[in-house]
């Protein structure tokens, strides 16, 4: 069995770690932190990685457009490009740990092969995977800044299949927190998911995970 994983708030809490670089920024530049800033980041980047999943952008346009796009929602006057400069910098080099997250890596590796699937920039997710250990638990990255294509595309997904074999994809499963990326990616190639559904959300009518966990721990009982 081959088991492809997400990183950002499936492994590591991108929430978390995004909030905390927020608070440094916004601290070094002496700009007051109220509490519509975090809400309104987190809004308005999911809007952005959602483009990027559709193929309406590229990772450029994202880099040079998301913080001029956030800092003008909050109506403060910035320079975009240096806040998504040290935005990146900062999540680098912070890693908190979804919970469970280590102990569900290290029952899986014992069993599978394991290979992450993830949109994030390399840069910032190996440092991520280093800081955490838990690049010590998979064989292979894949990621869309190399591949040049996001998840949930399928080219993403024979991208990946290519370069282990083209396994069966029975034998293959996805875990993922993103509905948008990797549980209708995952369906749409036709291989087994296990969507973490962490907040509780809606699942939509039109996509299927095989399981649904809300927390990490779940998932051992599954496989």
């Amino acid at each position: 069995m081959i088991i492809l994983i997400d990183i950002d708030n499936t492994l590591i809490d991108f929430a978390k770690c995004s909030e905390q670089a927020i608070i440094e920024i916004f601290e070094e530049y002496d700009i007051p932190y109220t509490p519509d800033v975090f809400s309104t980041f987190t809004r308005e980047n999911i809007a952005i990685w959602k483009r990027l999943e559709q193929g309406e952008i590229d990772k450029k346009y994202l880099k040079e457009n998301r913080w001029n796009i956030i800092l003008g929602k909050l109506g403060i006057e910035a320079d975009g490009a240096v806040f998504e400069e040290l935005f990146e910098g900062k999540i680098a080099s912070s890693a908190y740990e979804v919970d469970g997250a280590e102990d569900l890596l290290n029952y899986l590796s014992r069993k599978y092969d394991l290979y992450v699937v993830s949109n994030g920039f390399r840069a910032v997710q190996e440092n991520r995977l280093s800081i955490s250990g838990f690049d010590r638990f998979f064989k292979k990255l894949f990621l869309s800044e190399d591949i040049g294509i996001s998840k949930p595309a399928r080219e993403f997904f024979d991208y990946c299949f290519a370069e282990l074999g083209n396994p069966e994809k029975e034998n293959v499963i996805l875990i993922g927190d993103s509905m948008s990326a990797d549980i209708t990616g995952g369906n749409s190639y036709g291989i087994k998911t296990i969507w973490f559904n962490k907040n509780n959300e809606k699942c939509p009518d039109n996509v299927k995970p095989d399981y649904i966990v809300r927390a990490l721990s779940e998932i051992t009982e599954i496989i």
